[in-house]
């Protein structure tokens, strides 16, 4: 059995995940990570033959993926026909650092 969520605990995980939560918030979710982590006890007690394969998913699906073919692309006057500001090259944008 898991060790029980505290709401110190709850905070913890909300501040991993860059959240801030209330006190009643916490309380809330560590009644939820509680639960779920009691569920992932029971699947862990479950005994699974030596003979059973992993499972991924619920079709056996293939990778779809197919062969890259070069083509003509638009020519770059075209493009930047379309962007609010650019040097006659490349797109402008405002600086995004300092």
């Amino acid at each position: 059995m898991s060790e029980p969520i505290d709401r110190k605990t709850a905070h913890h995980v909300g501040k991993l995940a860059r959240l801030e939560l209330t006190d009643e918030q916490a309380d809330a979710s560590a009644k939820h990570l509680a639960s779920i982590l009691n569920y992932v006890d029971q699947l862990a007690q479950v005994e699974v033959p030596d003979d059973v394969e992993p499972f991924f998913g619920a079709t056996e699906s293939v990778n779809a993926v197919r062969e890259d073919q070069v083509r003509p692309s638009m020519d770059r006057e075209t493009i930047l026909e379309n962007a609010p500001d650019s040097d006659g090259e490349f797109y402008r944008v405002p600086p995004v650092f300092g």
